[in-house]
């Protein structure tokens, strides 16, 4: 059985993989789409993470193809239903990666809130302009947050640690008994100091948060999205943040990645990372892991983790 493993692997995981079958890693590749077209020809299951795609178009030539195994949460990057079309199973290691998210959520707030990044570059560029950095507390301010899954729900545990009050929108979450309010969008929008953004990718949460959604948030308030970047019309987020009607900014995902229009970020309360939000050794080990064990289940029958 061939495995083909397209994006970077966790050592472990790897030594895994070749357990189950003959491995072919392309993952460092300089003409990684060109192998991806040969390689996949005559594989039975292909392993990936985040940065390869797996369209209609390239998966026209697996037709060997029996499992996609994803090492992460999010599966936008593959035309499910193309590939349950062809009895292709698709799986993902949906929880493996909320502590790591959770966690660069908290900092990017953090950052927005005392204005870290441009702090930072001001002692790096030899100044000392204390009086430039005034901050806001988090203590007794309002988070909300866009969609209440678990990651949702953990940034609020340890949001309500530095003394907020927490609010949510999720229109699957039809039931709540917990201390945090539900709200619809547009009030959260208008009641949140910080507003957190954890939704999936689908028609519905493309541009959720449009430039009129945007018009909505209080002066003076902080935005941070570590969940896809096409929910927010990120433009006209930074001329808010430019024209200082909103305090901070913090972005882990983009509509394009990598951006195109990063003139536009400096010199201003914007905190950027590049789609790290998986990125620490534990989420890729735990991602990695559950990914085996996945792929495992499936070619012993198992249907219960595909999705």
């Amino acid at each position: 059985m061939k495995i083909l493993i397209c994006d970077t692997l966790n050592k472990q995981v790897v030594e895994e993989l070749y357990k189950i079958g003959d491995c072919v890693d392309i993952s460092t590749s300089l003409t990684k789409h060109k192998d991806l077209k040969k390689h996949i020809q005559d594989s039975e299951i292909i392993v990936i993470r985040s940065s390869t795609k797996l369209t209609k178009e390239i998966l026209k030539y697996g037709k060997k193809l029996i499992i996609i195994a994803r090492c992460g949460v999010g599966v936008d990057n593959i035309d499910t239903e193309f590939a349950k079309s062809q009895n292709i199973a698709v799986t993902n290691s949906p929880t493996a990666n909320l502590i790591s998210v959770v966690e660069l959520t908290v900092a990017l707030v953090i950052n927005a809130s005392r204005r870290i990044s441009l702090a930072d570059k001001n002692v790096k560029d030899g100044k000392w302009d204390r009086s430039e950095f005034l901050g806001i507390e988090l203590s007794g301010k309002t988070m909300g947050i866009v969609g209440f899954g678990k990651v949702g729900q953990l940034v609020a545990e340890r949001m309500k640690s530095f003394g907020m009050s927490i609010i949510f929108y999720d229109p699957f979450v039809t039931e709540w008994h917990g201390t945090e309010e539900k709200k619809e969008l547009d009030e959260l929008l208008q009641l949140s100091d910080v507003v957190s953004i954890h939704v999936i990718k689908t028609k519905e949460t493309e541009n959720l948060i449009s430039k009129e959604k945007l018009d909505l948030l209080k002066d003076n308030s902080i935005v941070v999205n570590t969940s896809r970047g096409n929910v927010i019309d990120e433009e006209y987020l930074i001329e808010l943040l430019k024209s200082k009607r909103i305090f901070g900014v913090g972005l882990d995902v983009y509509s394009n990645e990598p951006p195109i229009n990063t003139d536009a970020y400096l010199d201003i309360n914007l905190t950027t990372t590049p789609h790290i939000g998986a990125s620490t050794f534990e989420a890729q080990l735990k991602a990695g892991m559950d990914t085996v064990a996945n792929i495992k289940k499936i070619l012993s029958g198992d249907k219960s983790v595909e999705i």
